[in-house]
């Protein structure tokens, strides 16, 4: 494990991005060893014989590494939570029956459990405080409808599970993982944060990887850049190792809110 090796990870609760064979991958792991851009490639890319997730599964448990963020919900809103804190979410998630298509359960598995604790509308987006206060909002962990960000959870706290690796901010250590959120990271830089992943915005990736070199002086190949600029999701995975490093340098852009002991934290750079 090296002190000064991040992971970033770009990440879908969707079943496409997860198949053996994806001809435009959305599930992108980058590797950052101290200010340089060490390795960027799709979740299908990693190396192994079984499924992608279970890849990912298996990287993430190995623990090589100081951190390693995830760009994806590690909770529920604090009145949704088990009494029993993260800890007890995790385990009733591991116990759930996956779906018939993806490795993980269905959104719907999510808001039947956070019903179970407390009864809730589940046409009105609901977020975390963790949310409210990182600058930008993500997609609501207890929303099903739409851009749906119930599969979203319950495939990350899935990954949370399997992996058994400390989680910030509830462990601090080496082979941790954290959550991040790249739109809060740009916010915080003064980038575009929305509207960056459009296929004709590649100007708007230009200067955002731009910035990285610049900014924050982080040395990437042509081979890289060249996959961040044609898929917001490899620049992603990029902006979301960041978060990692932020959480344990302690080098954090915002406090954690007063409801992190159940909702846990999402990470930004300073």
């Amino acid at each position: 494990m090296s002190e000064a090796r991040f992971l970033g990870i770009d990440f879908s609760g969707g079943a496409g991005p997860w198949k053996a064979t994806c001809s435009k991958p959305t599930v992108w792991i980058a590797t950052l060893e101290t200010f340089r851009l060490a390795d960027l490639r799709p979740v299908q890319d990693l190396p192994g014989d079984e499924a992608p997730f279970d890849r990912l599964v298996n990287l993430l448990h190995e623990g090589r590494f100081r951190a390693a963020a995830i760009d994806a919900p590690f909770s529920l809103p604090e009145a949704h939570m088990p009494a029993g804190g993260h800890a007890d979410l995790l385990k009733r998630i591991a116990t759930m029956p996956l779906a018939n298509d993806r490795p993980f359960p269905r959104g719907q598995a999510i808001l039947d459990l956070a019903q179970g604790i407390r009864a809730f509308d589940p046409g009105i987006k609901i977020w975390r405080e963790t949310e409210r206060s990182c600058g930008a909002m993500a997609r609501s962990t207890l929303w099903n409808g739409a851009r749906p960000g119930a599969p979203f959870t319950a495939a990350c706290l899935t990954l949370l599970a399997r992996a058994q690796r400390p989680i910030w901010p509830w462990k601090d250590g080496p082979g941790m993982l954290v959550e991040a959120f790249p739109a809060a990271q740009l916010r915080a830089w003064n980038l575009p944060n929305a509207n960056y992943s459009e296929p004709e915005e590649k100007p708007l990736r230009a200067k955002i990887i731009a910035t990285l070199e610049q900014r924050q002086h982080l040395d990437i190949a042509p081979p890289f850049r060249k996959a961040m600029l044609a898929s917001p999701d490899a620049l992603d995975a990029v902006i979301a190792a960041f978060a990692g490093r932020a959480a344990a340098n302690r080098q954090l852009r915002h406090a954690k809110s007063p409801s992190w002991k159940l909702e846990g934290a999402i990470a930004v750079h300073a």
